[in-house]
């Protein structure tokens, strides 16, 4: 069985890997507005949606797991 990764672990590893216009992409791509994705991805707010979307995009640039 797969092990849900931490909310915390996710929005770290969006921020160790974002590049400038990231932030417009997660939120185009889940319909919230840019302040809210902003938001959720500083800890501010709590949203899975946004951090599954964040995650998932820009989990193949980099080796994530030396994060860990």
């Amino acid at each position: 069985m797969k092990q849900k990764l931490p909310t915390a672990f996710k929005i770290v590893a969006f921020r160790g890997v974002m590049k400038a216009g990231d932030l417009e992409k997660v939120a185009t791509k889940t319909g919230y507005s840019y302040d809210m994705v902003s938001k959720t991805l500083r800890g501010l707010r709590n949203n899975d949606k946004i951090v599954d979307t964040a995650y998932q995009m820009v989990k193949s640039r980099t080796n994530i797991l030396t994060f860990a």
